[in-house]
């Protein structure tokens, strides 16, 4: 199936030839020499299904702008597959630990690189299928009742019972989509919700909200402050899990 990719390379030479052989494999391919470049391409809303990343790159490596990525909750998904003609002990383990999904070495093996290509978009597909869910509930019971559903659903469940916690856990873990209850103790959903949405990196971040006080949390105030969906409790949990898919799906 064919798919963006960008392929980020200082050198010309290399950069061309993993271009020329992935178009020839019907893909549609970017270039950027540096970090800097690639940053502007992503910034100005390219979105490449996969990025083949140079690892000695001038001025910011491609470690180092890996990590960058995947510290952005806009990229975190999106697969960096590490390149280097420099292979040593620990390297895989390296580009690993800082968010590549793999790592291939130079020169490129012609015949094997749209192979390698095609098994790293493979299994990108396959994870984005699964869906990382916050949940974020004081109410123990609809807290362990939406989780066994998303769970059961294939999908992975992230939980925090108050949105002081919730904002804690959103620094270290980067969920696809949020399911909040509005009536927390501590800071209440609606000005959690405008929190995240004032940070840049936090405005496509999906958030369902939930509530048993439609009275007091108003549908248009709370999609106007970035809600992406708004149920009134009790929640019928297949509708629920349509609601979450569907926001996860439309934003990624």
């Amino acid at each position: 199936m064919a798919a963006r990719i960008l392929v980020v390379d200082d050198n010309r030479v290399n950069r061309k030839l993993a271009c020329d052989l992935l178009a020839l494999e019907g893909h549609e391919v970017q270039e950027c020499e540096d970090a800097e470049q690639a940053r502007e391409l992503l910034e100005a809303g390219g979105r490449p299904d996969l990025i083949l990343m140079d690892i000695a790159l001038p001025g910011m490596d491609g470690l180092t702008f890996t990590r960058e990525i995947k510290a952005d909750p806009r990229f975190a998904a999106m697969p960096v597959v590490a390149m280097t003609a420099l292979a040593m002990k620990g390297d895989e383990q390296k580009a690993l630990a800082a968010g590549c999904s793999g790592y291939i070495t130079k020169p490129i093996d012609t015949r094997r690189l749209p192979l390698q290509v095609t098994e790293f978009l493979d299994a990108a597909r396959l994870a984005r299928s699964r869906l990382n869910v916050m949940i974020v509930e004081d109410h123990r019971i609809d807290l362990k009742l939406a989780g066994d559903c998303v769970l059961l659903s294939g999908h992975v469940v992230l939980s925090s019972t108050t949105a002081e916690e919730a904002l804690g856990r959103l620094q270290d873990g980067h969920p696809d989509v949020v399911l909040l209850d509005l009536n927390l103790p501590g800071m209440d959903g609606l000005s959690f919700v405008r929190l995240l949405k004032a940070d840049p990196k936090m405005q496509r971040l999906p958030i369902v909200a939930v509530t048993a006080y439609p009275d007091v949390y108003q549908r248009d105030e709370l999609i106007a402050a970035g809600c992406s969906a708004y149920l009134v409790k009790p929640v019928d949990l297949r509708m629920l899990l349509q609601e979450l898919e569907r926001v996860a799906t439309r934003t990624g």
